[in-house]
């Protein structure tokens, strides 16, 4: 998630910035560098490009996957979601209509749709690493381009959400500890204030402001509402069923049950695969799995999901969500004025990090 899941205001499940942020705290912030020089000269490099992201959000997730698969060596930049930077006048000029996270930068080039920046990072010259985006015009590329259609259609950022105001949808088994998901309710109802007076301190970006805070107004509505929550969960199941049936046409369920490579189309891994791969791993996270996606149901998603689990690419996104806590342990200490707040926040993403990656390597 252009997919619809790009296009929102809730694509991530991390605590967005306090709403009583001082103004100056806002216009101090520093946006990292947007190119080098040889970028505004037209010679532009895979190396110089800087991708703006945040370890645990959903599209970020599924971009950094695909730009370790393809060998790009990239400068990244970290945006605190926590600490609300992606609602920081330098981002959304940098980013006025997107999603919070992830975008692109290659010099004159910005791009804000996550499956956009696959797509170019995956045509890059000097990349290596399978092909994430077959053509079209062969049969594994039309099958490709119609499981992203599918997966774009699934509110995840929804579905996130309406876990952490109704939990007794997972049953109680969402990962994220309690104050966490305590921060998250409280600073999504908060935000929207939050966006309305940002829209009258920065009149140049008013009508930014003004939309997010809508988008997410009209978020909140549908996330508060328990049965509209509970039937965008139940509507997995038509989505799960398919790609249940489209492994066991090609491998069998006992054969399946048997391999040390599994792919959804094709013989090497594809942008299908790493979109499937993270929505199970999102799921698994909001405690969904035993109700949504069990392994009696579903075996060989659950075997595809263990297979991609071993991969380098897999790995690497866990050290990024391992060295998080650091960055945003300094990002505490930054935006904090007293010894108070700083333990408080520093323990808080310390905790969460730990706790996620902890997790999702188990």
């Amino acid at each position: 998630m252009s997919s619809s899941l790009s296009k929102t205001e809730g694509d991530n499940t991390e605590p967005n910035a306090d709403p009583g942020m001082k103004e100056e705290q806002v216009e101090a912030a520093t946006p990292p560098p947007r190119a080098s020089e040889s970028n505004r000269n037209g010679k532009e490099k895979p190396e110089d490009i800087v991708i703006y992201y945040f370890p645990t959000s959903y599209s970020s997730q599924k971009v950094l996957i695909s730009l370790f698969e393809k060998k790009l060596k990239f400068k990244p930049s970290i945006v605190s979601l926590f600490h609300g930077q992606h609602m920081e006048p330098w981002y959304v000029r940098l980013n006025p209509n997107g999603a919070h996270v992830p975008v692109l930068v290659h010099g004159e080039m910005i791009i804000n749709d996550p499956d956009r920046i696959i797509d170019y990072v995956d045509k890059l010259q000097g990349t290596s690493g399978p092909q994430l985006v077959p053509s079209r015009s062969s049969d594994v590329g039309q099958k490709v381009s119609r499981f992203r259609s599918m997966l774009s259609k699934i509110p995840v950022d929804v579905i996130s959400y309406g876990i952490i105001f109704h939990p007794q949808l997972s049953g109680g088994r969402c990962q994220l500890p309690l104050a966490i998901q305590r921060s998250m309710r409280e600073n999504f109802a908060n935000r929207l204030r939050y966006l309305i007076t940002l829209s009258t301190v920065y009149p140049d970006l008013r009508d930014c402001y003004l939309a997010k805070s809508q988008t997410a107004a009209e978020k909140y509505d549908l996330i508060t509402d328990e049965d509209r929550v509970r039937g965008q969960i139940d509507q997995l199941d038509g989505f799960l069923n398919s790609v249940e049936e489209e492994l066991r046409e090609k491998y069998g369920l006992e054969e399946g049950s048997k391999q040390n490579q599994m792919f959804l189309y094709g013989e090497s891994l594809t942008v299908a695969d790493i979109g499937l791969y993270v929505l199970i791993t999102r799921l698994q996270i909001l405690g969904l799995l035993p109700q949504s996606v069990p392994s009696s149901r579903y075996p060989l998603i659950h075997r595809h999901f263990t297979l991609l689990s071993a991969r380098p690419s897999i790995g690497k996104l866990l050290d990024e969500m391992s060295k998080l806590r650091y960055t945003l342990l300094l990002e505490d200490i930054k935006a904090s004025g007293s010894y108070v707040a700083i333990a408080l926040g520093a323990g808080l993403v310390v905790l969460a990090a730990y706790y996620l990656v902890k997790k999702l390597k188990r």
